[in-house]
């Protein structure tokens, strides 16, 4: 009999009443393996009842806590993948349990019962966090982090101008800037190469990216204004021995990625990734005598070392180093020095740049509290941009230091804290130059140097599985700023084990880099006030928001996932990039009214039959700010901001995943296109547009075939470059780029696995 809504309205009334007189036991313990006739912890492994979805995952300790709840049975089990899943009777509340897995036998086929899914909405994290998984990540060909969205409606990903090919990324209507990009929770790709970065992270180095929205833990600085992406990168102890993948597509990109690992002695694992891509034909589709993309090669080295001891001490150490090169802009093969009238002078954009990284994370347990741990995580990172534009130069060095010490304990089972303190370190020597109109301009030196030492202290409470508190404050002094103070706080509250709510507000901080954040203002033919940049204070936000999100059953194990959400942020204070007051400047100030960005999200997803996954979504912006010009301004809608994205994902996979269909389509709102008269201006706007994705995958125990097509309906921006014919002319821009530059593109690879699986 078919259940109406009322009864289901009825129930949810009926459980909110009841739900505090649910008998609920908390459960503790660790999952095992044995080495060498030693206990090595097993990080994730799942921990569940079987006869309800109730679970959790180990930690990097191998502990685990679980609820047990009416209904959840008498055994608990643990289980991962390469092991024997194993069982306990559980009989008493609160014992410390304790799982020992033995390694289990590699068939040539495992039966997978459920495939995880490609983008997963966590239950359990305090904030509304997007998971996308491994399985997420080869839905598509994403090459680079910059490809890993196309999935997502959270972010938004575009091209910067229409000449380099850097990319940026759109989290809550506002610049990718205003999100903290983190490496296993160590900040990353910052300041200098805060554009270019989000191409750096190659897709199959990547396990799973995390999505954050809203203010975050002060734990990891007060950058985070919007939210956090944080990237778990392939672990040296849990990963294959030896990974291969190969990727082409027509348009002449070719990219080779090749992952290794191996246990180098009793408790060491150490780890090398490589990736090598080229795109080698130059191609020119619109005829504007711009090549529609650049030339380019690009080398990434990952060596990453694990080490584990029987007392607990674990430490990651990884050290990376990095080579992009890019020549773009007008290529003589293509056009003769006639097809501009420039003197016989063609555009050319060449672009270096080098990055080098050592990072490190050291934990250990003090006391005798098992929850009871200090941490240590320090990195150094140089990076070095050589950057031509035609006739703007752009030399850029970054050298950062970032130290982070965490003393985590509790008391009771309710209570935990986590304190610290936090050290860090840029340096910038910038020198730039235009040339544009004068045969000869001095060079401007740029530099400036911030030291920020930093105490924060964060408090969580936890009641059951059904409510979480986190408060979290930390003051930093920052030698050009001085004082910097930030409070979070997030909330969760599951109101039935169906429905979660969320709710988070906290402040942020970050320090302009004006030139390198707008790096797509190099190509166009406009004059930087650089003189200004000095002037530029730090920019300060708060953002609040919430989410509700509804697991309901459909039936049998068939779950429908609904969550909606809504975020606010507000500008103290925002370094205002203006090419509106004058077509043929770039001006740099202080907010001077508002800056704000409101945005809505719903998303759904369901699995109709066995193998067969809908997941869709659909996100509204509302962006506005604040232009000055002496005592008069003007608040106008964010430029070059979708008003709105709608997406939705099909996936089939059949019987053991041998064969895997997926099909995206997009839909991308119209976005303001920045006034180049003035102020005063004729609004106008770009058109919505659509994009379609498609990929086949053919999948065995040691390879996978893919092959599949982007923007398959040719969907390309018209004349993305303005007054391409006089690149040298003042009204040359190639900045205001709102849609795909470059048209339907057809790729192929294959992933193969050499070794022992784990």
């Amino acid at each position: 009999m078919k259940r109406t809504i009322a009864y289901h309205i009825s129930c949810i009334i009926l459980l909110l009443f009841s739900a505090d007189r649910i008998n609920a036991q908390i459960l503790k313990g660790h999952v095992y393996t044995v080495e060498n006739g030693k206990k090595t912890p097993l990080v994730g492994a799942n921990v569940y009842f079987p006869k309800s979805s109730n679970g959790a995952i180990a930690d990097e300790n191998g502990a685990f806590q679980i609820t047990r709840k009416a209904g959840d049975g008498a055994y608990l089990f643990a289980g991962l993948i390469g092991y024997n899943t194993d069982s306990l009777l559980v009989t008493e509340a609160n014992s410390p349990l304790e799982f020992i897995l033995a390694e289990g036998v590699h068939l040539d086929e495992v039966v997978v019962e459920k495939s995880r899914d490609g983008v997963v909405l966590s239950r359990l994290s305090i904030g509304k966090t997007e998971l996308i998984t491994k399985t997420g990540l080869t839905k598509m060909a994403c090459c680079n982090l910059s490809e890993s969205f196309e999935n997502s409606a959270t972010v938004t990903v575009g091209f910067t101008d229409a000449i380099s090919g850097a990319k940026q990324v759109q989290l809550l209507g506002l610049s990718g800037l205003y999100s903290q990009l983190l490496t296993e929770n160590i900040p990353t790709h910052r300041g200098q190469f805060s554009t270019f970065g989000w191409s750096y992270v190659p897709g199959s180095w990547m396990e799973s990216i995390q999505i954050s929205k809203g203010a975050s833990s002060v734990v990891n600085g007060y950058e985070s204004i919007s939210g956090q992406i944080n990237l778990e990168m392939k672990k040296p102890n849990f990963t294959e021995p030896l990974f291969i993948n190969l990727f082409a597509d027509h348009l002449g990109r070719y990219e080779a990625n090749i992952t290794s690992a191996s246990k180098v002695a009793n408790n060491w694992w150490t780890g090398l990734l490589v990736h090598g891509s080229a795109e080698t034909d130059t191609h020119d589709y619109n005829d504007d005598t711009f090549m529609d993309m650049p030339q380019s090669k690009f080398v990434n080295l990952y060596n990453r070392w694990f080490y584990l001891n029987e007392d607990g001490v674990q430490s990651r150490t990884g050290i990376r180093f990095l080579y992009d090169s890019r020549n773009a802009g007008q290529d003589e093969h293509l056009h003769t020095i006639t097809d501009n009238d420039d003197h016989g002078e063609l555009y050319k954009t060449t672009i270096r740049n080098k990055g080098f990284t050592v990072e490190n994370k050291t934990g250990f347990a003090v006391g005798e509290r098992e929850e009871q741990s200090i941490g240590i995580i320090s990195s150094f990172n140089y990076s070095d941009e050589n950057l031509i534009y035609g006739r703007k130069t752009y030399d850029g060095k970054q050298r950062s230091f970032y130290t982070n010490i965490l003393f985590s304990s509790g008391f009771g089972d309710a209570h935990r804290y986590t304190t610290g303190v936090s050290f860090a370190y840029d340096n910038y020597k910038i020198l730039f130059e235009d040339a544009l109109f004068y045969s000869v301009t001095p060079r401007t030196a740029i530099d400036r140097s911030e030291a920020i030492p930093g105490a924060f202290a964060e408090y969580t409470y936890s009641y059951k599985d059904k409510f979480t508190f986190v408060a979290g404050v930390r003051e930093d002094y920052n030698s050009r700023f001085g004082w910097l103070f930030t409070p979070r706080v997030n909330v969760r509250y599951n109101v039935l084990e169906e429905l979660v709510f969320r709710a988070s507000i906290g402040k942020g901080y970050r320090s302009p880099n004006a030139i390198a954040d707008n790096i797509g203002l190099l190509a166009t033919s406009r004059k930087l006030d650089v003189d200004a940049i000095d002037a530029l204070d730090i920019e300060r936000a708060w953002n609040y928001g919430g989410n509700i999100s509804a697991y309901i059953p459909v039936g049998g194990e068939k779950t429908l996932t609904l969550s909606l959400d809504y975020f606010h942020t507000q500008f103290e204070n925002q370094a205002v990039i203006d090419i509106e007051r004058d077509r043929n400047m770039v001006f740099f100030y202080n907010l001077q009214g508002i800056s704000k960005a409101d945005v809505w999200q719903i998303d759904a997803s369901a699995s109709p039959f066995k193998g067969f996954d809908i997941f869709a979504a659909f996100r509204y912006n509302n962006a506005e700010i604040t232009y000055s010009d002496n005592d008069v301004h003007y608040t106008k809608e964010a430029p070059l901001t979708s008003r709105y994205r709608g997406l939705i994902n099909l996936a089939y996979a059949t019987k053991l995943r041998k064969w895997v269909f997926d099909f995206t389509a997009q839909i991308n709102g119209p976005s303001r296109i920045p006034g180049l008269n003035g102020y005063n201006s004729e609004t106008r706007h770009s058109e919505s547009f659509p994009v379609y994705f498609a990929q086949i995958t053919k999948n065995t125990k040691r390879f996978d075939i893919y092959i599949g097509a982007e923007n398959i309906l040719d969907f390309k921006q018209e004349n993305p470059i303005l007054n391409a014919d006089l690149p040298f002319g003042q009204d040359f821009d190639s900045s205001l780029v709102w849609g795909p530059i470059i048209g339907r593109k057809i790729y192929a690879g294959i992933r193969w696995r050499i070794g022992k699986l784990p």
